[in-house]
């Protein structure tokens, strides 16, 4: 019996202990769980909080780069660029310049190619930017259509970058459609010492506002910014001649060889400042142009034109031809087709009285638009004449598919008509192939007899120019009307 009950109170005894063993293992398990819990959030933590410091790492990439180009923005252009100058100072190690590289008539190939083109094309320059660049240069995209480059010489003219950049420009347009299109303006300053990186910018980039016909690259000069103070005056002083009535249409007459009576008058401005005096066109028109206020000048001069003729015709003066001059950015960037449209209803003028008068250049600028647009002019009853002929570099294929009633030769082949034998030979081609497409010829620019008998023996139509009378007043236009001008005879 003893040894029973001490057998039983050792399976008691056992029994105690593995419930001992298999609580305490039963807690350890608990414990394990909880901590395992505890490390998975901690490490679900850590992995949310490195995903987010990722993309708030690739945010700020995204924004200090330009998304088509991979190049520095603005911000972080002047952001980097203001650190090598302040490194600069300190050092003052060789040369630093900063050209702004201008992607020329960018806006102008969006509109007529498409912005695949016009992307392309920026593409195209920020990559032969790169390729010009030297090791350390801080290159970025400004604006949509300007580069900016912060270049250390390195014992090298900036000219010598720029050449670079635009022998490697051909290379990388090679494959765009549109590549007789593309061209550059490069504006250029290099650091004083002093300047900070906006001020460097600000000097470098008001270079391509002032830059000459032909010159690819401007760099700037002290006098840059007087002169830019003063086209600023000259822009809101044109601005408010058009408000104030500052403007006026003088009339040069056209007049037929054969009759020798005035058959028409081209339009032509004339400033009368109210402090200045007169301002010849030659002073103000090329700023209109740079400053985008050409359209509204050449809008107005439109109407003066067309209510000017249905004047004359009103008080019974003889029907005569008014040509008006339309600028090449009226045909970009507006709609001159519905302009003219609308001129002629508010005005009540015949169309078949007036005359639009565009350029050879214009005319080959961009033909397909061209053509359309002056084919739906022409329907409309008006004549198309190409001014200045022989100085540009027209396709004659242009004179086939442009609806053109009238070629005029352009003064510098008629002022020595009678001395050289090029610039008569060239006339008389010209009045040639304007017979042979049954087109009436003009000469402008004739200033003696000896040249208005001349053109008239090599069959020329029409001649305008001193010879005949100086541009008018309309009511000295009245006048010759009544009295018909005496070709023999300098008005």
């Amino acid at each position: 019996m003893l040894k029973i009950c001490k057998k039983c109170d050792i399976i008691k005894l056992d029994k105690k202990q593995n419930w001992g063993r298999s609580r305490k293992g039963s807690l350890d398990l608990k414990i394990a769980v909880i901590l395992l819990s505890v490390l998975s959030v901690l490490f679900l933590g850590a992995l949310i909080f490195a995903v987010y410091k990722i993309l708030a790492l690739r945010k700020r990439v995204r924004i200090k780069r330009d998304e088509m180009t991979g190049l520095l923005n603005r911000r972080s252009f002047m952001h980097e660029g203001r650190l090598v100058l302040d490194k600069y100072r300190e050092r003052s190690e060789g040369e630093i310049a900063l050209v702004v590289f201008d992607v020329d008539k960018l806006r102008l190939i969006n509109t007529l190619y498409g912005t695949d083109e016009g992307d392309k094309v920026v593409c195209a320059f920020a990559k032969a930017i790169r390729s010009a660049a030297g090791k350390g240069d801080i290159i970025g995209r400004v604006d949509t259509d300007d580069f900016a480059l912060l270049t250390k010489l390195h014992g090298k003219t900036v000219e010598e970058r720029i050449e670079k950049f635009a022998a490697a420009l051909p290379d990388f347009i090679s494959n765009i459609s549109i590549r007789e299109q593309v061209n550059y303006y490069a504006g250029v300053c290099v650091f004083d010492g002093q300047d900070d990186i906006y001020t460097l910018f600000n000097k470098a980039n008001l270079c391509l506002l002032t830059h000459g016909d032909g010159q690819r690259i401007s760099t700037f000069t002290s006098d840059m910014e007087q002169r830019m103070v003063e086209n600023e005056i000259m822009r809101t002083e044109m601005l408010d001649a058009l408000k104030n009535g500052q403007f006026e249409l003088f009339y040069q007459p056209k007049v037929s060889f054969k009759t020798g009576k005035m058959t028409g008058v081209e339009a032509l401005i004339r400033w009368h400042h109210p402090t200045k005096g007169f301002i010849p066109p030659c002073d103000f028109i090329p700023l209109a142009e740079q400053f985008g206020i050409i359209t509204k000048i050449d809008e107005w001069g439109l109407l003066t034109a067309c209510r000017q003729g249905k004047h004359w015709l009103d008080i019974g003066l003889p029907p005569i031809k008014i040509s008006v001059n339309m600028s090449q950015a009226q045909f970009v960037r507006t709609d001159v087709y519905a302009t003219v449209v609308r001129v002629l209803e508010e005005t009540g003028f015949d169309p078949q009285y007036l005359e639009i008068e565009v350029t050879e250049t214009m005319a080959m600028t961009d033909v397909e638009h061209t053509v359309g647009v002056l084919n739906k002019i022409h329907a409309l009853g008006v004549s198309i004449s190409m001014d200045d002929l022989g100085t540009g570099y027209s396709s004659l294929a242009s004179l086939k598919t442009i609806p053109f009633d009238v070629l005029k030769i352009d003064r510098s082949l008629v002022c020595d008509v009678n001395e050289n034998d090029t610039s008569r030979r060239i006339t008389s081609a010209i009045v040639a192939m304007g017979k042979a497409l049954k087109m009436i010829v003009l000469a402008e620019g004739v200033e003696t007899g000896e040249q208005s008998k001349l053109l008239t023996d090599l069959g020329c139509d029409m001649a305008q120019g001193y010879y005949y009378s100086k541009p008018c007043p309309a009511n000295e236009i009245e006048t010759m009307l009544i009295i018909p001008i005496n070709p023999n005879v300098k008005t």
